[in-house]
């Protein structure tokens, strides 16, 4: 099982936009020296009072040359937001400088926030992705290709560089509807799970796309990421005091502001009911806090339910928590957590 920190280069309250990059790529240094398998990168944007990662792609080649080992992902790139070739180009050559320790996460968000500020009708997002994803294919995979789809057109167009891992970095794709696990399975694609969604509904859906990935003939197990805040300390009272005002932050911040932005009603509904539970609740349910034991525990009953075979851990969720707690819970995941479950 691999183990991966997800980060949003969150802003602190009362933080700069300076200290954000700071203190973010203080952790990223952090994760590289203790052990962690990776770093993972959320997009966001005209969100100034939570995150200033606009760019992941651009911090992505920055983490790449200022770490050896970790790998690093996009969790996910928006990919209907931008010019698939432009994003072709930016990702290969981030492979290059990485020496192929990069992974692909691709995904469409459910914040329609983002399409109006790029002034993109959100109903066209379903098939954006779908032929963006085609278009990057086709320029990683020919020497020269054309194409003529409903969004964009190319004539005999050559990408360069190609990337540094043959044929091209590992795709992760985001899911949540039924229709787009059976269509990644389809398709070949690792997934990205997201703990929002209860366990029963997400093993639903699997079937779907397991079946789809044998329907279509693929070989081999599928990885299956999942997306989840995790926080690990010595004593179980400590794993859950000491990230409870981040954690309570980052649920009152989704009820709020990202409730009112997000395209599905069935999100935008959890969002609402899980601001109205309590902080117990919320252990049981949403998060993973607590000792190395329990933790351990807690991955190999996802990699049961579910088959998980990436853990992309919120390790600061709600962005609030100081610097030394995030390190020290790192610690306590790469020594003993992770040798566990190797």
């Amino acid at each position: 099982m691999q183990f991966g920190m997800f980060t949003e280069f969150h802003i602190r309250q009362g933080g700069t936009e300076s200290e954000a990059f700071d203190q973010s790529f203080e952790l990223v240094d952090m994760a590289e020296q203790l052990g962690l398998d990776a770093v993972w990168l959320a997009e966001h944007h005209f969100s100034p009072e939570r995150s200033v990662l606009a760019s992941p792609i651009v911090i992505a080649s920055a983490i790449a040359a200022r770490t050896q080992r970790l790998r690093i992902g996009l969790a996910v790139q928006v990919l209907p937001l931008t010019n698939p070739l432009r994003v072709a180009e930016e990702a290969a050559t981030v492979d290059h400088i990485s020496k192929g320790r990069f992974d692909f996460g691709i995904g469409r968000s459910g914040l329609t926030r983002y399409y109006q500020g790029y002034n993109i009708p959100y109903d066209e997002s379903r098939s954006r992705f779908a032929e963006s994803l085609e278009i990057i294919t086709k320029a990683w995979t020919q020497d020269c290709f054309s194409h003529c789809g409903d969004y964009f057109s190319f004539d005999n167009v050559t990408v360069v560089p190609r990337p540094y891992q043959q044929p091209y970095p590992p795709m992760y794709v985001a899911v949540s509807s039924p229709e787009t696990f059976e269509a990644m399975g389809r398709l070949g694609h690792s997934v990205f799970l997201n703990s929002n969604t209860p366990v029963p509904t997400l093993q639903e859906r699997l079937a779907l796309y397991h079946r789809a990935w044998k329907e279509a003939g693929h070989s081999g197990i599928p990885e299956i990421g999942l997306r989840i805040p995790a926080y690990v300390a010595e004593t179980a009272d400590r794993a859950r005091s000491e990230p409870e005002a981040s954690t309570m932050h980052a649920i009152q911040y989704g009820a709020q502001t990202l409730s009112s932005a997000a395209a599905i009603p069935e999100a935008a509904a959890r969002m609402m009911q899980l601001a109205s539970v309590s902080y117990d609740e919320v252990l049981k349910r949403r998060v993973m806090y607590g000792t190395p034991e329990a933790v351990v525990e807690r991955c190999q009953a996802l990699h049961e339910a579910l088959g998980v075979t990436c853990m992309v851990l919120e390790l600061n969720y709600g962005g609030q928590l100081p610097v030394d707690r995030v390190v020290h819970s790192i610690r306590l995941l790469t020594e003993k957590v992770m040798p566990v479950l190797r």
